[in-house]
């Protein structure tokens, strides 16, 4: 007599125990397709517009899987039924019985697994939907969801497993040198996965390019953050969303500390569709073309921040806007703080660039204990340049110093140049923030010295220097996709969609600026070079 025939009818409590785990799972994912509310699952939302169109093969594989995965998941359940009807009815005593009802679970498991695999990649969500999510975990099975699917097969397996499991034998003695050498694997696997992803230092040589500037720029695009490599001009990573809510990066500014930086994400809606919350975190390169995220900075805060600057002993200012609760397309208040430290200044209104001027303010520290932001008092006839010194008391964030009124620059916000007192001024067109071109204006005289980029096309969208104030990175967006003309043709012909100069600010300059100021400014001759092209929108950058 085989030993399994001793596996009697009052042995197959055991592997049907595992196997009634098993097709309650499956039951219960089949009970979530129905009635979302009975899994107690997260109610996503999404939206987009203007994506690229799917090739025609993919929706062809799509049409023919999407009624196999559906009938997959009502046949799970029954599949699962019937092998528990099969064990219980000749299962005693019968390792085969147990084996294959095991086998064809199994198959259908991974089969179901496969599909979802296959879907997600067929129909990804494009990469600047706007999602309450963040889109990049919709775009992959997560270890989450892979256990998930993947648990009824291990159930069934530990079934099987009972149920053709015969009289107990000695145990062999472990082999130590193997499991010794089992350990030292997984302990360098390990190792070098946590050298690779979790952040700290690296060397500056990494870093640096050969000239001692940075080698590597943070950009935010839309609402990613990317790894630009200037020495080879080309993406080199996307930094990853902090949390699933909090996805949108909004800000980056470079901290003091070589290969860190700062910055700002947040929640995806606003208004009707909940209060927008928003957070900072710290950002390291890797060494390896890439960064990772680390701790976050102070607490959760309300609204969508803006701004960040850092000054030179390391306090973390932002700035930020708060929607009105009746109207999100109303900005109520503008918000300036000062991370750490629970110190802010408001004051109503919208006060960035843009129609609604919900945008930048340029926020920045001048000195220790100065902040200069762009700023439109209730009674001024235009935008102006304001510092504000912290050291004040008060929380009115007009209650600031006039530094440069706009009207002979349009509008614009501005950037200090680190150690060199000069200013650097982003010109755009009133009310609209484009058509934007820099110039170089001297505080004390509160007159451009001339233009540091003009361009024949395109506009100037972000900027940031270097750590010594010397080189400057400027971003400019091409207008693509806007046409002009009768036919139609692209405003700026066969640019690139968004490129990235780099100006030396201590190269060849032209003549000084002509006394009859406003007038045309002349450009400075500075010698610039383009150090990259593409795609990706360059709101921001931190260098």
């Amino acid at each position: 007599m085989p030993p399994n025939a001793l596996a009697g009818p009052n042995r197959q409590v055991y592997p049907l125990f595992w196997w009634w785990l098993a097709f309650t799972l499956s039951a219960w994912n089949l009970a979530i397709a129905f009635f979302p509310t009975a899994g107690l699952i997260e109610t996503i939302s999404c939206s987009w517009v203007g994506t690229k169109p799917s090739p025609e093969s993919r929706w062809e594989w799509m049409a023919r899987l999407a009624p196999v995965e559906s009938h997959l998941t009502f046949a799970m359940p029954v599949a699962l039924g019937l092998c528990i009807w099969l064990i219980a009815a000749r299962g005693a005593g019968r390792p085969r019985v147990h084996q294959w009802t095991a086998f064809t679970a199994v198959v259908l498991v991974v089969v179901d697994h496969g599909l979802e695999h296959a879907m997600t990649f067929l129909d990804p969500l494009p990469e600047d939907a706007s999602c309450s999510v963040d889109p990049a975990t919709l775009n992959a099975v997560g270890w989450e969801q892979t256990a998930w699917t993947l648990a009824p097969a291990v159930l069934v397996l530990i079934g099987a497993a009972t149920g053709v499991r015969g009289p107990a034998r000695p145990r062999p003695r472990p082999s130590w040198r193997a499991v010794t050498a089992v350990l030292v694997v997984v302990a360098t696997v390990v190792a070098v996965v946590a050298v690779r992803l979790i952040p700290g230092p690296v060397t500056e040589a990494a870093i640096r390019a050969a000239d001692g500037t940075s080698r590597y720029a943070l950009v935010n695009a839309g609402n990613r953050l990317v790894v630009l490599d200037l020495t080879e001009g080309t993406e080199s990573g996307v930094v990853p969303a902090p949390d699933r809510r909090f996805h949108r990066y909004t800000s980056v500014v470079a901290d003091g500390e070589p290969g860190w930086y700062l910055a700002a994400v947040t929640t995806a809606w606003r208004g009707a569709f909940g209060r927008q919350a928003s957070r900072i975190y710290r950002v390291a390169l890797d060494g390896f073309g890439g960064a990772t995220v680390g701790d976050q900075v102070g607490g959760d805060l309300e609204g969508r921040i803006g701004d960040l600057a850092v000054s030179p002993q390391g306090r973390v200012a932002y700035s930020r806007v708060v929607t009105a609760p009746d109207d999100p397309g109303e900005i109520a208040t503008t918000v300036a703080g000062i991370a750490g430290e629970r110190r802010e200044w408001s004051a109503p209104g919208g006060h960035g660039l843009g129609d609604s001027r919900d945008g930048a303010l340029g926020l920045h520290w001048r000195d220790e204990n100065r902040l200069v932001f762009r700023a439109f008092p209730r009674k001024a006839r235009s935008p102006r340049l304001v510092m504000l010194d912290v050291r004040r008391p008060g929380t009115d964030l007009l209650a600031a110093e006039t530094l440069q009124s706009m009207p002979s620059l349009g509008d614009g916000i501005a950037l200090t140049l680190p150690g060199r007192g000069r200013t650097v001024v982003l010109q755009t067109e009133p009310g609209s923030g484009w058509g934007g071109r820099l110039l170089l204006v001297e505080p004390s005289a509160r007159r451009p010295v001339g233009a540091i980029l003009s361009l024949g096309c395109g506009s100037v969208v972000s900027f940031a220097p270097d750590s010594s104030g010397r080189y400057l990175l400027v971003g400019v967006d091409n207008a693509a996709g806007v046409m002009t003309g009768d036919p139609p043709e692209p405003i700026c012909g066969d640019a690139p969609p968004y490129e990235l100069f780099r100006v030396d600010l201590d190269g060849t300059s032209g003549s000084p600026a002509p006394d009859a100021y406003p007038g045309d400014v002349p450009s400075l001759n500075l010698p610039g070079r383009r150090i990259w092209q593409g795609e990706r929108a360059l709101d921001g950058i931190a260098w």
